[in-house]
């Protein structure tokens, strides 16, 4: 590994959010479900399914991703997740149309394969080449990354417009192949214990380097589970609400313009969020920038569920997007804070799947159950809201695993 005083650690940075931005047109899934559909003759619905199994496939490349981390450095490692994410689209482009079904490994294995690599990967090299500001490299990283659809989107509908969804996917496929492998060249993994010059270390610990727990210690500890609940319930009120946001306001009698209104008011809240929390993060800690964000989404819960005007829809999609969006910014600093930064990508990865387990098929069942057993969405509202408080009540208690000194840990190598 190169010594890190020879590394330009912005550089790093730099790098790592072009790629975690470029790998954001992923979260414009909805641009291509049409053009597909009409391409196959496959209903809209049953291409959909296509786009939500890319997403259940990311947690695969996520605990890949950190593992790879770990093991091979930051270069390898988004190479990878670039090469398969770029991969995706461009054989994506090339699937007949009498085999549809090759899209469940092109567009769903192997893209949601190269987010979960690209995503863990870019957010945790960049972020541990930065101890002493994890919360503003950590917003920066989210909101780069969550917000380029926002840019992308139009571009990319835009372009199958004009040359057709086939021709679309290959440009897009080609761009990521030369935009992320180039600038993953430059990216290397901060090594153990790194300090910047002129910084004095955490306050609990001053210039003591602790050892980095790897994923398999991690999952030993009390505090992995709190982790596990958090990821796995606060997201509820997201998916529940952010695919039916258009439906929301049409049952209310409002116009689909209106709904977009909202949709765009939601978008803007959720960049802004992970910007203005990241920072937040360095001032005040992780814990008390969660709790303000489970405070904003049981707001945002109370909001939709007594909403009778417009205002009161954007209220609740603005406080949505500030809570649900900024606990993002959260995971990379309370993870590297509490198990160390050496293995902390790979750690995030077991951690997601609660996220997998939970909000991915048990939550969505139980709201679905709850909607036809009641008629609306108020006691799946109230669920997403007791789903926050668990989530809440784990995160702002993780209890602290015992870590050696670093250089003990050497010695006794």
């Amino acid at each position: 590994m190169s010594n890190e005083k020879t590394v330009n650690r912005t550089g790093v940075l730099v790098r790592a959010l072009i790629i975690l931005f470029m790998s954001g047109v992923v979260n414009s899934a909805a641009v291509f479900v049409s053009p597909l559909a009409a391409r196959y003759g496959w209903t809209v619905e049953s291409i959909a399914g296509v786009a939500t199994f890319m997403a259940f496939m990311q947690t695969p490349g996520h605990i890949l991703s950190g593992w790879m981390l770990g093991r091979f450095g930051g270069k390898t490692t988004l190479m990878t997740g670039c090469a398969l994410l770029g991969l995706a689209f461009l054989l994506s482009g090339f699937v007949p149309q009498s085999a549809p079904w090759m899209l469940y490994i092109t567009f769903s294995v192997l893209q949601g394969l190269g987010v979960g690599f690209i995503y863990t990967g870019g957010t945790y090299c960049a972020t541990g080449w930065y101890p002493d500001k994890r919360g503003l490299a950590s917003g920066l990283c989210m909101a780069f990354n969550g917000g380029s659809a926002t840019f992308l989107a139009p571009i990319v509908a835009r372009l199958i417009v004009v040359m057709g969804i086939k021709i679309t996917l290959v440009i897009v496929g080609s761009a990521i192949f030369v935009i992320g492998l180039t600038a993953a060249t430059g990216l290397r993994t901060a090594p153990a214990g790194y300090m910047p010059e002129g910084w004095s270390g955490p306050k609990n610990t001053g210039k003591i380097q602790l050892e980095s727990l790897k994923p398999n210690q991690a999952f030993k500890t009390r505090g992995y589970w709190h982790f596990f609940l958090a990821m796995g319930f606060f997201p509820t009120m997201y998916i529940i609400c952010y695919p039916r946001f258009s439906v929301l306001i049409s049952e209310a009698g409002f116009s689909l313009s209106a709904a977009t209104i909202g949709i765009s008011i939601y978008s803007v809240a959720n960049v802004v969020g992970r910007l203005a929390m990241g920072a937040l993060i360095d001032k005040i800690g992780y814990r008390k920038v969660y709790f303000i964000c489970g405070i904003c989404s049981v707001a945002s819960s109370v909001f939709l569920m007594f909403a009778s005007s417009l205002p009161m829809f954007y209220i609740a999609y603005f406080l949505l997007g500030i809570g649900f969006g900024s606990t993002n910014c959260c995971h990379p600093v309370a993870i590297q804070e509490t198990f160390g930064s050496q293995y902390a990508g790979g750690i995030f990865g077991v951690c997601m799947l609660g996220y997998m387990s939970i909000c991915t098929f048990l939550s969505p069942r139980i709201s679905s159950a709850l909607v036809a057993s009641t008629g609306s969405y108020t006691a799946s509202m109230i669920y997403a809201i007791i789903g926050c408080i668990i989530a809440v009540a784990a995160y702002v208690t993780i209890p602290q695993p015992k870590r050696r000194a670093l250089e003990e840990v050497e010695k006794g190598n």
